[in-house]
């Protein structure tokens, strides 16, 4: 699978033309649960670190078509779409709200995720879209700390501040 780099198609012969046992196995596995660490377990891969072959093994472009032609299967012979999620959460959510007001709720917060309705991330930019200029804020910010310091460093050398002190200390 290394010798795979991330976007190179897999040859049409010899090796990583098809899929292996092993491949086959995890496949098979995965779909049982999606995590990709168990499945590398369940399968029998022999590592210390099944994140790394479970990452490898879902990025290699055979092992990827199989498990979304799989998931395609499943979904066509369950009868499975989009519309047919959606129509049981909003009956759920119509059906639920006085016997169960949390499942109704649960159901209401899938179908406005759905719809967009909730932003998980935000994403700031700068100007044009472009990316923020941090750099150059974090120097303007320390030269104003800087400028700031240095007049209250004057200002503290200064007669007032000094006959204030000895007032406050009572001299």
């Amino acid at each position: 699978m290394a010798y795979l780099k991330h976007g190179d198609t897999p040859p049409v012969k010899g090796r990583g033309a098809r899929l292996t046992p092993l491949m086959e196995r995890f496949i098979e596995e995965f779909l049982i649960d999606m995590v990709g660490s168990k499945a590398v377990i369940r399968a029998g891969y022999k590592t210390k670190n099944p994140n790394r072959i479970a990452t490898e093994l879902m990025q290699h472009p055979l092992v990827k078509a199989e498990i979304e032609k799989r998931k395609a299967e499943r979904r066509e012979r369950m009868g499975l779409s989009a519309d047919y999620v959606l129509t049981k959460l909003q009956n759920i959510a119509e059906e639920t709200e006085k016997e169960n007001p949390q499942a109704a709720l649960r159901a209401l917060e899938l179908l406005g995720k759905h719809l967009g309705l909730y932003k998980d991330r935000q994403e700031i930019s700068g100007p044009d879209g472009g990316a923020i200029e941090m750099e150059q804020r974090t120097k303007e910010d320390v030269q104003d700390f800087t400028s700031r310091l240095q007049r209250l460093s004057q200002t503290a050398n200064s007669d007032n501040v000094i006959h204030l002190n000895r007032k406050v200390n009572g001299e």
